[in-house]
């Protein structure tokens, strides 16, 4: 029995119910294991949601780092819309994406402070990046000197948007919507030429 054998059902599960929704028994069960063997992993439910939570957020930072290093233009127009297109495609993955929005939007009220502040660590790695395509963008004058924290936070939106409407709309409506935001984005920190 393995720990990513383990994570990947809890992943499943905790998507699909919630933390409250679900049990270690439900997730012994869904592995095909007795819960008592899970603390052999696992000192408790709590720490393994937080697991599972961890390798969401890693594979988030990680997924949008590896479409970044895959693009072949290099403009930072490209680079941060393709961030943008990163993110809608990792959540889309209906567990991962799950997932990840419920733990951001509805954490259970007795572990919201430690989601908080996990959350803002990885946020932090995400800030690093969006920060220096932006300075790049004013180096080479794509787009307009100004402050980069409002301009991160206004990208943070945007994709905070496109992800909560991923989970309501259908996929055509939410890359109309994409496209509709990142246009106005992008023409609102852009160097007009």
């Amino acid at each position: 029995m393995t720990v990513d054998k383990i994570k990947k059902n809890a992943l499943e599960l905790f998507a699909e119910n919630g933390y409250d929704g679900t049990s270690l028994s439900d997730i012994a069960k869904r592995v095909g294991i007795k819960k008592p063997s899970l603390y052999n992993h696992f000192d408790s439910k709590e720490a393994l949601y937080f697991a599972t939570i961890e390798d969401v957020f890693r594979a988030y930072v990680d997924y949008v780092n590896e479409s970044l290093a895959n693009i072949k233009v290099k403009t930072v127009k490209t680079k941060l819309k393709q961030a943008l297109v990163s993110t809608a495609q990792f959540l889309s993955s209906h567990d991962i994406g799950m997932m990840y929005m419920r733990v951001l939007m509805f954490p259970p009220m007795d572990l919201r402070e430690n989601i908080v502040k996990r959350f803002e660590l990885w946020e932090g790695e995400t800030d690093e990046i969006y920060i220096q395509l932006f300075e790049d963008g004013i180096k080479s004058n794509e787009i307009q000197p100004g402050d980069i924290q409002i301009y991160l936070q206004a990208f943070y939106t945007l994709l905070d948007g496109i992800s909560t409407d991923m989970f309501i709309y259908s996929k055509e409506k939410v890359e109309s919507k994409l496209e509709a935001g990142w246009m106005v984005f992008w023409n609102g920190i852009c160097v007009r030429k």
